[in-house]
């Protein structure tokens, strides 16, 4: 009996403690995505929209962009660092995944480039683009690889299937008796 009630203790835990980190996560704001959308589609001429795509990790920052000179600094800005992933597609053959971090600014509305992130002397988006530096662009090879094994099997099929089935000539020759044969070898 002690065994059940530790064990259903211990399931009970294990369920409230799995759901902090679903409930911790970072609500992504309302244009976020449209506006990630929009520059991936500017940023890649061969951006698949069909793919979906998806946003997750998202964090949320608050950073004040260095003054230009002559400029003033303005203030603070909310930033939304998140893990994009996305697919493009080269002639309708070559395929690519990329999973990439995309910065959104909520106070402009606009999706920020490397250099403006730079200027926002932010250490959380440097460490949370870092600890993703080893992601990026993979080529999916299975559709490739298929039309490359072509080249092996079309001209296989054609030496050892067809040849033999069209330029038989001792087959063409029982069927017309070219030597005038009448028995069989029975």
């Amino acid at each position: 009996m002690l065994k059940r009630v530790t064990a259903a203790m211990m399931a009970f835990a294990l369920m409230l403690t799995g759901g902090a980190g679903v409930l911790a996560a970072v609500e992504k704001p309302e244009g976020m995505q449209k506006a990630v959308e929009k520059h991936l589609e500017e940023e890649f001429y061969d951006y698949n929209k069909d793919y979906k795509l998806k946003l997750s990790e998202t964090i949320k920052v608050e950073a004040t962009p260095e003054a230009e000179e002559g400029q003033e600094a303005s203030g603070p800005v909310t930033v939304y660092a998140s893990l994009a992933e996305f697919q493009t597609v080269r002639d309708n053959i070559f395929t690519f995944a990329h999973r990439e971090v995309v910065y959104y600014d909520a106070t402009n509305k606009k999706v920020l480039s490397g250099t403006e992130v730079g200027k926002l002397q932010s250490d959380k988006l440097i460490d949370y683009k870092d600890q993703f530096a080893h992601l990026g662009k993979k080529m999916n090879i299975g559709w490739t690889m298929f039309l490359h094994s072509l080249i092996l099997l079309v001209p296989a099929y054609f030496i050892f299937v067809w040849s033999n089935q069209v330029y038989s000539s001792t087959r063409w020759q029982i069927q017309n008796n070219i030597y005038n044969q009448k028995h069989t070898f029975n």
